[in-house]
């Protein structure tokens, strides 16, 4: 009976896997509300919606001090102060304002992402001319590696895209850039 049931858990394993599909929020706009550099709400025709980005964590910003295990978990990342990283969050925030200033283009599975809002959150994958935000993130030195990771909408591996910005990253630090600047 045990051999019959390791197929039917791997199956129930695999299948939400293989059912994810994508959906194409094009035309967006960046929404007033609260927003940070991985987080933030979104106008989508008449609806509108809060995104985290999946796989990149940006420092909180010096106005959200709520969360002091996470504040020192990303000071510990960049390898600086608290103090520090508040203010790289705040480039990170800009950074997100400045590149979603035009329309962009969001991408989600409407998985929800956990937040203190009262307001359902969702993961995405945010297009900017052509570029993920997130790579644009970890690229500017603005941006950890970390958090939910997916398939992206081409059907590239997570791990690929993963290394793809382990690369930026690599990068960044060698430039000295966002919060790598020594």
């Amino acid at each position: 009976m045990r051999i019959f049931l390791l197929p039917l858990v791997f199956m129930a394993a695999v299948c939400p896997l293989l059912a994810q599909t994508w959906d194409k929020l094009e035309e967006c706009r960046l929404s007033p509300g609260w927003r940070d550099g991985d987080s933030f709400h979104v106008r989508h025709g008449s609806e509108e919606y809060i995104f985290r980005l999946y796989f990149v964590d940006t420092p909180e910003e010096q106005a959200d001090r709520r969360f002091p295990e996470r504040i020192a978990d990303q000071a510990a990342y960049f390898g600086m102060s608290s103090e520090e990283v508040l203010k790289v969050g705040d480039q990170a925030a800009e950074f997100t304002a400045k590149a979603l200033a035009e329309p962009f283009t969001v991408w989600t599975c409407w998985q929800k992402a956990p937040g203190a809002s009262s307001q359902q959150r969702y993961y995405g994958l945010v297009e900017v001319r052509g570029k993920w935000l997130s790579s644009m993130l970890v690229e500017a030195g603005l941006a950890r590696i970390y958090g939910k990771r997916i398939s992206l909408p081409d059907g590239k591996d997570s791990r690929a895209y993963r290394e793809s910005l382990q690369a930026l990253e690599n990068q960044a630090k060698d430039l000295g850039r966002g919060g790598w600047r020594r």
